[in-house]
């Protein structure tokens, strides 16, 4: 998902996502409701971050893509980085 502080660059996040071996075989840019971040987030409701994480999931437009790649998540997680941004590569 590109999420909605990053929607502005979405033809950027597109062509670096594709320049490392990724085929985007489906995208859609959609507003998400309160209720469908919830559900989407369900695993992290009671933890600390959950409202916040859904009130900014749903506070404007993201863009889902479906990728598709030989080993696929490995080579995503290695892409993106570490989810704690306190650890992230620079």
């Amino acid at each position: 998902m590109i999420k909605p502080d990053a929607y502005l660059h979405v033809g950027s996040i597109i062509q670096e996502i594709q320049s490392n071996g990724f085929n985007i075989v489906n995208c859609k840019m959609v507003k998400l409701s309160k209720h469908d971040a919830c559900q989407f987030y369900g695993e992290h409701q009671g933890k600390p971050f959950y409202d916040n994480l859904t009130n900014y999931m749903s506070s404007d437009f993201i863009v889902a893509l479906e990728l598709v790649s030989d080993d696929a998540i490995k080579k995503w997680r290695e892409l993106i980085g570490p989810t704690n941004s306190l650890t992230a590569k620079e």
